[in-house]
């Protein structure tokens, strides 16, 4: 951030223009960065955002009880700043200021539809907000406005959105906006955040498929009658631990059932019956639902579902 020139200045306050670095990953942000924190160095000075900064900055915003607006080029200010034909559009509105520890002072924007079309095709890149400096103790204590801008005062400033093209149907489109969507994850979260979040899901659909593919390879050997419904967590566990000694086993195992089965005869016992269907209930709760392996074992819950299953019998009687 650097303060690009002094506008006002009066009483013990002064007004500033400044260019901050803006947070990225948006195609429209809608939070953004105002002032880092800690000592900020500017070319005509520095100042500090802190805590007491953050809150009389808050406090100021809400009891002023009205949007800050977005300009274009500072034309709010009036004067040198002002268009040709004095007119100073708003390309959109700060509706809340908020502070986070650590990273500075930031501010909830609204967006006009115009401003909206200007950033993604990059007309407009930059975002300099206008702030209020204490001159005591070179504190920022409020913002007065802010502007989109093309004139960052700084070398490698970061701008609101970084994007090539527009799709065709005129809507940008940039990975991390996309991943949060596709995560449903707020628009807030940070890109370290959107990664890991991905990464996890990643995580999940490798784990899926590793488990529709064991269990299409057991179901065929099932087909083929070399393995019943007993076997049927035992040849899963192996087939995902080591496929080729799973080949190697059902080459040679012998035929136990009629091929085109996978269940030994039907037992006339209801309790054994009951077993089975809450048994393959279970199993197939377990497989469609990846969290429940975070938390136990197949065996463990379809045991656990056969005990609710006798202790609800039990109640029952």
């Amino acid at each position: 951030m650097t303060t690009r020139q002094t506008l006002t200045s009066g009483g013990d306050r002064e007004t500033r223009s400044l260019h901050s670095a803006s947070l990225t990953g948006e195609a429209l942000p809608r939070r953004v960065l105002m002032a880092p924190w800690g000592a900020v160095e500017s070319t005509n000075g520095s100042f500090i955002v802190d805590e007491e900064s953050v809150r009389l900055a808050i406090e100021a915003f809400e009891e002023h009880g009205t949007d800050l607006p977005i300009d274009y080029e500072h034309q709010t200010l009036g004067g040198s700043y002002s268009s040709p034909s004095g007119q100073a559009p708003a390309a959109g509105w700060i509706k809340g200021l908020e502070s986070e520890p650590g990273v500075g002072l930031l501010a909830r924007i609204e967006w006009t539809q115009q401003a909206q079309r200007m950033i993604a095709s990059k007309e407009y890149r930059y975002l300099s907000p206008v702030a209020v400096i204490r001159k005591q103790d070179r504190k920022l204590v409020a913002i007065h406005s802010a502007a989109l801008t093309n004139k960052p005062a700084i070398r490698g400033m970061q701008p609101i959105v970084n994007r090539e093209a527009l799709p065709e149907n005129g809507e940008e489109v940039e990975p991390l906006g996309r991943l949060r969507l596709e995560l449903n994850l707020p628009v807030e979260a940070n890109p370290e955040e959107v990664l890991l979040a991905a990464s996890r899901r990643l995580v999940e659909l490798r784990d899926a498929e590793q488990q529709r593919r064991v269990e299409e390879r057991v179901g065929e050997a099932m087909r083929a009658g070399k393995l019943v419904e007993a076997q049927r967590e035992w040849a899963e566990a192996l087939v995902a631990r080591d496929g080729c000694l799973f080949e190697q086993w059902l080459q040679t195992a012998p035929v136990v059932i009629q091929p085109g089965l996978t269940t030994g005869p039907t037992s006339n016992d209801p309790t054994e019956r009951r077993h089975r269907a809450v048994s393959t209930r279970a199993r197939a709760e377990f497989r469609t639902h990846s969290l429940l392996s975070r938390l136990t074992t197949l065996e463990a819950y379809v045991a656990n579902a056969v005990r609710e299953c006798d202790r609800q019998e039990s109640t029952v009687a």
